[in-house]
């Protein structure tokens, strides 16, 4: 049985084992494992789960390597409900798509791949460009703590990140002999502090592009109509994340820079032109006049005639 087969019907047992338990994390855990053991057991596994220790804030459960290409089916495909596990995997090779907790990715080489407990996801490579990835799944608070405070808000895939040094240094770890599992996960907290920290940093750098791009994106409609929904999806992150980037660089919402612009331009016209409020209105693709009057009172201390009135220049013939 290939090891992606087992890794399945490994998580499939798992959560059907959780849901007809009642303490899900403690309750015949040992028996448990056994029974994972005898379904995937493989040599190109790192099987751990039989060390599992309550007592740690960390457990490494199991450490692999998935070459989708040995499938000779042609078809893999994961699909959880409420998942009862926490997972890291890196794309080695190949591209293919996730969907998770509502939002979609396209992992490509290089990208890693988080998978939170009590999420719902569904994943599988591109036919014609089969990934191969490492994965390792993980239990405990540290876990948890780590995803939260390293890890943007609603973000589940990172892009340009070699973790290749995480999973060769975590396997050698676990395979040594014999092995001492408190320090095994000890250093294994370490090095998953360092791999979150890398992605945290690369996400950093990541920022001031996404924070250009969205006011490249308001910049250029500005005479139009866009949102920033809009906006996020074509940069492939929330709109909660897009607004914070944004708000981070520039120092205000993406919403008032945008309105902030349309209501310079319409004093440009207001004092440059004679087209009427109402048209300069429609050209900024304000709602209506109405709106348009009452946004550019609250921006500017006076209706938008009065500002003609005062600002535009006198013809004298």
């Amino acid at each position: 049985m290939c090891i992606i087969a087992q890794y399945v019907l490994a998580n499939i047992f798992i959560l059907c084992y959780y849901n007809n338990t009642t303490d899900s994390r403690f309750v015949n855990r040992e028996k448990m494992f056994m029974t994972v053991k005898k379904i995937y057991e493989s040599d190109s596994a790192v099987d751990l789960w039989r060390y599992f220790d309550e007592n740690e804030p960390l457990n490494v459960n199991m450490i692999g390597f998935t070459d989708c290409t040995l499938n000779k089916s042609g078809k893999f495909c994961v699909e959880r409900q409420n998942s009862s596990l926490a997972a890291i995997e890196y794309v080695r090779e190949g591209s293919g798509y996730f969907e998770i907790n509502g939002r979609k990715y396209r992992p490509s080489a290089g990208s890693v791949i988080i998978l939170t407990k009590g999420s719902d996801h569904v994943y599988y490579p591109d036919k014609d460009n089969m990934w191969k990835k490492d994965w390792v799944i993980l239990d405990g608070p540290l876990v948890d703590a780590l995803f939260k405070c390293y890890l943007p808000e609603g973000e589940y895939c990172f892009e340009n990140c070699d973790l290749s040094y995480f999973f060769r240094r975590l396997r050698t770890l676990a395979t040594e002999e014999p092995l001492n599992y408190n320090g095994f996960v000890d250093n294994a907290a370490f090095l998953l502090c360092d791999a979150l920290t890398g992605i945290k940093n690369l996400n950093r750098k990541k920022c001031n592009r996404i924070a250009l791009a969205v006011k490249s994106a308001l910049d250029a409609n500005v005479e139009g109509a866009i949102t920033i929904e809009e906006i996020a999806e074509d940069l492939h992150y929330s709109p909660n994340y897009v607004i914070r980037q944004f708000k981070d660089q520039y120092g205000c919402t993406p919403y008032k820079y945008y309105m902030d612009r349309k209501l310079k331009l319409a004093q440009l016209y207001l004092r440059n032109t004679d087209i009427s409020v109402t048209e300069v209105a429609e050209k900024l693709h304000f709602a209506d006049q109405h709106y348009f009057s009452n946004t550019f009172r609250q921006h500017c201390g006076m209706c938008a005639s009065d500002y003609r009135k005062k600002f535009a220049p006198v013809v004298r013939e």
